[in-house]
């Protein structure tokens, strides 16, 4: 299966997700992604995916083996928060004083200018391992820039453009947490590919004996010119 039957079923399940008020069973995920083959690394990033979309799984809060009603969901939400290295905390702190400088500067509203570091700061505290502190950062002036200039009749106060700026951090978020899974669902993909090859092929002295593209196809039931690709990545081609 490609990187687009996996987009469809993702999409699938996030419907799914959304139809059923945010609460999903797990057999209705093991269901929805069964004939992919997927490994278990997998699956858990694809609850990640759900979680960031708001989407609940019945009974993950028992994975957490926490006691306490009120321990149960704390873990859950420490998960999203991906501390900052040493290098990302110089960078925050060099941007900021940056901003200091340049209040002054031409070109950019005094509203933009007066949002631009709580929008570094709430980047930093959404911060996560799929997007670079930088990119988050620059991901939350371009919510604020929009929603300068956005036309509304709610009044656009403090809460307004916060919350305009937290969800277009959260849907770059969600957009590189999708790209990531496609990206590693590949490489999955070509590396079991792989392995199988060699399996079938390596072991035969024989060249009479070994299999052909065709017969690969086949026994593996795989698309002919994936094949093709994956023995030219190994250096099987020959």
């Amino acid at each position: 299966m490609d990187i687009q039957k996996f987009q469809e079923k993702l999409a699938e399940i996030c419907e799914l997700g959304e139809k059923s008020g945010k609460i999903l069973k797990p057999q209705q995920i093991k269901e929805c992604f069964g004939e992919m083959d997927l490994d278990k690394s997998q699956l858990i990033k694809i609850l990640q995916y759900l979680k960031l979309k708001g989407i609940t799984i019945e009974g993950a809060e028992v994975a957490l083996h926490t006691s306490g009603e009120e321990q149960e969901t704390e873990p859950e939400e420490q998960e999203q928060k991906v501390p900052l290295t040493p290098e990302e905390e110089e960078y925050l702190k060099e941007y900021l004083e940056g901003l200091e400088e340049q209040k002054a500067g031409e070109g950019q509203t005094e509203l933009y200018l007066k949002y631009l570091p709580a929008a570094a700061k709430m980047a930093a505290e959404m911060n996560c391992e799929e997007i670079f502190l930088a990119d988050l950062i620059q991901e939350a002036n371009i919510s604020l820039l929009m929603a300068v200039g956005e036309e509304t009749e709610d009044e656009k106060d403090d809460n307004w453009f916060m919350g305009r700026i937290r969800a277009g951090i959260r849907h770059a978020i969600e957009e590189q947490t999708q790209r990531k899974f496609e990206d590693d669902y590949l490489v999955a993909k070509v590396e079991k590919l792989e392995a199988a090859v060699r399996e079938l092929t390596e072991d035969e002295d024989d060249e009479n004996s070994k299999f052909s593209v065709e017969e690969l196809a086949i026994i593996l039931d795989m698309d002919e010119e994936e094949i093709r690709d994956v023995l030219r990545l190994t250096g099987d081609d020959k």
